[in-house]
């Protein structure tokens, strides 16, 4: 059994710790947003944040952006950084995911995205959708079907071509 000046002194140590951290501690966290004008994503952003009254608090930094324009996704992302944001919430586009990829691993950025999925391995890029395409042409292989009919709701769809046809 160790002495008992031992335990409280790491007791001491503890509180010391403690109370130190939950000093540094930001009360108020910055989360980014860059969505294109009128979108549901941001609609679905601001509910989300307006609905949690935790502490730490967490702000919104949003800039409205063309997603499909690399110069504005740049302007957009470095006036997000040069706010102090810990992660970013967004769309991007073929034209600009390229550009995000690189930038969330040189500055050690979280970028969460419900846009179309990609291949990377890339530790902070986040992606919410899952990629459909494997399991759907292991369903059309499995059942040996030569025609189908795959129904989406957005144009995300549109923009990975499928690369395997049917024959």
């Amino acid at each position: 059994m160790p002495p008992r000046w031992f335990i409280s002194s790491g007791f001491f140590v503890s509180c010391v710790v403690a109370y130190c951290c939950g000093i540094s501690f930001p009360s108020n966290i910055n989360i980014g947003g860059l969505f294109p004008t009128g979108s549901h994503e941001y609609e679905v952003f601001r509910f989300a944040l307006a609905h949690h009254n935790d502490i730490p608090k967490l702000v919104p930094q949003v800039d409205m952006v063309d997603v499909g324009s690399s110069f504005a996704m740049t302007y957009a992302f470095c006036s997000q950084f040069a706010k102090g944001v810990y992660a970013i919430m967004g769309l991007y586009d073929q034209r600009t995911v390229n550009m995000l990829m690189s930038f969330c691993g040189s500055l050690h950025v979280c970028f969460v995205t419900p846009s179309f999925p990609i291949h990377t391995n890339n530790q902070f890029m986040l992606q919410l959708r899952p990629q459909l395409q494997e399991p759907l042409m292991a369903l059309v292989d499995h059942f040996s079907w030569t025609r189908f009919v795959y129904m989406y709701s957005s144009d995300s769809g549109k923009q990975r071509p499928w690369t395997k046809t049917l024959h």
